[in-house]
């Protein structure tokens, strides 16, 4: 435990169920064994009782993009964060999104506090982007693609990835989360697990839709469990419930948002995911087939594991466009061999933890928060 601890500011939008917030959630757990002090400000959310329990000091203010659609309410915005770094006596604010981000730079800068950008993906808006940066001591990349994306705007960062916490995401039995879904015992699953939104949503659907073909052919026991939430959730449902009227049965499990994540990556043979979620689930042990934002990667096993990187799992980059006869293609072939998925499974946690183990992403946050405190004459309190 350190002397003299200082106090970082997480700000974002709100604590709602997503890779960012459980990211930042992972942060907020390791500083505090440093003796770093965080707190936080944003809109509340599903993972509010997460960060609670983490005794992590919650400021709920509304920085969904809603609250900035007036010039006024921008004001007001800046000058209630201004009173929440003075209150908390703030040494570094650290921003993960806009238009959030933006404006907690701008309080934090008018108080001559340094700010840290974490850059989570290539889907800001290109002006708050810049804007952001311009207000900030150190910007982070999650990824290789999102470094060069910032480079190619004359934005300079730092590579640090997204962590995984070994304590949270590790193999955990199934049997009872089964059961209570009513999987029978001898059937296939694959989990996505994601927020249901744009061109995540589209991944999702094409995933049904391959499984439903494959169930009609070679896979007549394959069960799909769908992770999360979202603005296309009830279309996506909409969809399900037809597709289970059809068939006379159900083999489709859309369980929402969770924060107990690591049990239902427990239930699958495969994940379908990117991003965060390939890190969390190949921690779990689980093979993983990546299909991102961008497109279409495949099955992460030792072979490509710097390829998965430099794309980070098709999220932020990829060669080809996800579509359903590549996702059912994968999944026919990559099911076919449980022993060989199993494998692959406990290869890419040995590979997770080795590269992305919190720990360590913990380390270099604490040194590059020590350095621009450092670089602005601020001493911790």
């Amino acid at each position: 435990m350190r002397n003299n601890a200082y106090r970082v500011l997480m700000v974002m939008d709100s604590l709602a169920v997503g890779g960012t917030e459980t990211h930042v959630l992972s942060l907020v757990n390791g500083l505090q064994k440093l003796g770093v002090k965080p707190v936080y400000a944003g809109a509340g959310g599903l993972m509010y009782n997460a960060f609670a329990k983490a005794a992590c000091p919650i400021h709920a203010i509304d920085l969904t993009a809603g609250a900035f659609m007036l010039e006024s309410s921008q004001k007001q915005t800046i000058r209630t964060l201004k009173q929440i770094m003075l209150h908390r006596k703030i040494d570094v604010v650290h921003v993960h999104q806009t238009p959030s981000g933006m404006y907690a730079a701008m309080a934090a800068k008018e108080l001559g506090i340094p700010v840290v950008f974490t850059v989570h993906g290539a889907y800001y808006p290109e002006d708050q982007l810049i804007r952001t940066s311009q207000c900030c001591d150190a910007v982070i990349s999650v990824s290789k693609p999102v470094q060069r994306y910032l480079q190619n705007m004359g934005i300079a960062s730092l590579l640090v990835p997204n962590g995984v916490d070994p304590e949270e995401f590790y193999p955990v039995p199934s049997q009872e989360l089964r059961k209570s879904l009513e999987i029978p015992d001898d059937a296939s699953v694959v989990v996505y697990a994601s927020r249901l939104a744009w061109d995540k949503a589209i991944v999702c659907t094409m995933l049904i839709m391959a499984a439903e073909r494959l169930r009609k052919s070679e896979m007549p026991n394959l069960h799909v469990v769908v992770v999360g939430d979202g603005i296309q959730f009830a279309e996506i449902n909409e969809m399900v419930n037809s597709i289970h009227k059809n068939a006379e049965q159900t083999f489709i499990h859309m369980t929402g948002n969770q924060t107990k994540v690591r049990e239902y990556y427990g239930l699958g043979d495969i994940v379908v995911g990117t991003g965060r979620v390939a890190l969390e689930a190949m921690a779990c042990g689980k093979p993983v087939l990546a299909i991102g934002n961008h497109g279409f990667f495949g099955i992460v096993e030792p072979t490509v594991y710097g390829q998965a990187w430099d794309y980070y799992f098709g999220d932020h980059a990829s060669e080809r466009k996800a579509t359903e006869d590549a996702v059912a293609e994968s999944l026919q072939k990559a099911l076919s061999d449980r022993k060989d998925l199993k494998e692959i499974g406990a290869q890419g946690r040995q590979w997770t933890l080795k590269h992305f183990n919190i720990n360590n992403i913990i380390s270099r946050m604490d040194e590059i928060y020590t350095a621009i405190q450092a670089q602005n004459s601020i001493t911790g309190v």
